[in-house]
């Protein structure tokens, strides 16, 4: 690979809150099985429009993957309504368009969002549902499919009765250990069977 660098962007769990440790946020985690040095520009208690703002006011360096995984906190702030999904959908435009336009050869992986077990603590971040995530997570996927080297993740392996720490909102040990798995996978299958990752 061409920088060695793993870029990421997006809310707490990108950051590695839940984590015992942060080295052990799935972020940090893939980065060393990929043998990529972690570039977190994520920011705890962000909204979608917080990362569009961040990618805009500081160019995004050059990076052999990119992460990107936002709007949970917009699911949970704006709940049902559309003026929320409208505003997701052209924050995701922006960050998509910059992190392409500044290395179009890296790997753009989009993370959906896992699911959590109780969604009504705290307020006035309590007005998310399954089926609010999963509207989100189709405005993603159709976010995604219009830039050719973009593709979604999905935490196959999420089990959210024992990957949540202690708040109900953020992944423990093992649950940020299954992000980190899908997101390597995902990396390997986009470098392709011939290409190495490290």
């Amino acid at each position: 690979m061409r920088h060695r660098v793993l870029g990421a962007y997006g809310h707490s769990w990108v950051y590695g809150t839940g984590a015992r440790l942060h080295s052990e946020g799935f972020v940090e985690l893939a980065a060393r099985k990929l043998g990529l040095r972690p570039n977190n520009h994520a920011e705890s208690g962000s909204l979608s429009t917080g990362t569009a703002r961040l990618v805009m006011a500081q160019t995004p360096e050059p990076a052999d993957v990119f992460v990107l995984m936002t709007g949970f906190n917009d699911a949970r702030l704006y709940g049902p309504a559309s003026a929320g999904r409208r505003q997701y959908e052209d924050s995701l435009e922006i960050v998509l368009r910059v992190l392409h336009k500044s290395d179009p050869h890296a790997v753009l992986l989009a993370i959906e969002q896992p699911y959590i077990e109780d969604y009504s603590g705290h307020p006035p971040y309590d007005r998310a549902s399954d089926a609010i995530v999963d509207q989100y997570n189709s405005i993603l996927r159709n976010s995604v499919s219009r830039f050719p080297s973009a593709r979604t993740v999905v935490a196959h392996r999420w089990d959210a009765a024992t990957m949540l720490a202690q708040d109900n909102v953020h992944p423990n040990d093992s649950g940020h250990a299954v992000l980190a798995q899908s997101l390597v996978a995902a990396v390997r299958e986009a470098c392709g069977p011939t290409k190495e990752v490290r």
